[in-house]
């Protein structure tokens, strides 16, 4: 069978399978949906913020001071991701997963040339993310103070279960998407189908088969109801005709 077809033949094989195409692509979309809504849990994401500024005493800060805090940024980020501080959070909030599990939910961040630590935490529950997030700079701050004898660490912000957005899933994004995925499966679909059979659906389908040329076609005439009694009624009449 010759390869190439013309626009109108291809928008033919999918009208054709138009049926399937809708069925396959509804019920994808509903069942992404379905997922999507009723078995993945949602992830909150609840963030506080903390500054860490130390400085050498005098009542005006020098640049040496914020050149320094901003080179401790990262040691910061790593203290308050350690087991350390993370087991007494787990053991403050009576949390029943382990410390590097725990680890896997919080999220730590800084803006460039920033003395301010973003400390965020997802969980199944923003009322138990935020609660995670603000025993862990409590935790750090004390834990730093401690170790490391710094006192500049001030909380900006605290984080609040009623600020924290879903992050995961993505709903109506991975629903778009399921959505594109089976137009494009309905649509390769009814090509394969299309593919697989032989038989000769048009007239220049014979001619390269059979290499003869097409003299005419007889198209296919389908009578309704309204047809059906017209003949009826004609028959009647040339009965009585007779």
């Amino acid at each position: 069978m010759n390869e190439n077809m013309s626009f109108k033949e291809l928008f033919a094989i999918v009208k054709r399978r138009f049926v399937l195409i809708l069925m396959i692509t509804i019920g994808v979309t509903l069942l992404a949906g379905f997922v999507q809504y009723k078995i993945i849990s949602p992830i909150y994401q609840a963030s506080a913020q903390v500054l860490i500024h130390e400085s050498d005493g005098e009542e005006n800060s020098n640049l040496s001071d914020i050149q320094l805090n901003l080179q401790y940024s990262n040691t910061f980020q790593t203290i308050m991701k350690s087991p350390a501080v993370l087991e007494k959070v787990k053991a403050e909030l009576h949390l029943s997963e382990t410390a590097a599990s725990l680890k896997q939910q919080v999220i730590t961040s800084s803006e460039k040339e920033s003395e301010i630590i973003t400390v965020a935490v997802q969980d199944e529950s923003p009322k138990e993310a935020a609660n995670i997030a603000n025993t862990l700079i409590k935790v750090f701050k004390a834990e730093v103070n401690d170790r490391m004898n710094v006192k500049g660490v001030h909380i900006i912000s605290e984080a609040k279960a009623s600020d924290s957005p879903m992050v995961k899933p993505s709903r109506v994004r991975n629903m778009v998407m399921a959505f594109g995925a089976a137009v494009l499966g309905g649509i390769t679909l009814a090509f394969f189908l299309h593919f697989l059979d032989d038989t000769c659906k048009s007239a220049r389908q014979l001619n390269e088969k059979t290499g003869l040329p097409c003299l005419g076609t007889v198209p296919d005439i389908k009578t309704g109801r309204r047809g059906r009694g017209q003949t009826k009624k004609n028959s009647r009449s040339e009965a009585s005709g007779l």
